[in-house]
C-alpha cells in the first residue's frame, strides 16, 4: 500500500497517510477538513514540517588516515 502526502486545506496541517487504494477518502486528522495531495518529497528530500519526519543525518566526515595517500599508489 502506498504513503501518500497531504495538506489541510483548512488549518493548513501537513501529514502522510498510508491507504489501500489511489481513490481513497483522506481527511485531516485535527479538524476533519479536506485535504489536497502533495507531491512526495521522497525523492527530493525529506521535509522538515511533515509529522513523524525526521532531519536528515549529516554526511559523514572523510578520513584522511585510512588507507594509502595517493602517492602510495604506482602505477605498473
Amino acid at each position: 500500500m502506498p504513503i501518500y502526502e497531504y495538506n489541510c486545506e483548512k488549518c493548513d496541517y501537513k501529514f502522510d497517510r498510508l491507504v489501500g487504494t489511489f481513490n481513497s477518502k483522506v481527511n485531516c486528522p485535527i479538524c476533519q477538513g479536506d485535504v489536497k495531495k502533495l507531491m512526495s518529497s521522497f525523492s527530493v528530500g525529506a521535509s522538515q514540517n511533515f509529522a513523524g519526519s525526521h532531519p536528515a543525518a549529516p554526511a559523514p566526515n572523510m578520513c584522511t588516515n585510512c588507507g594509502p595517500s595517493p602517492t602510495d599508489y604506482s602505477e605498473n
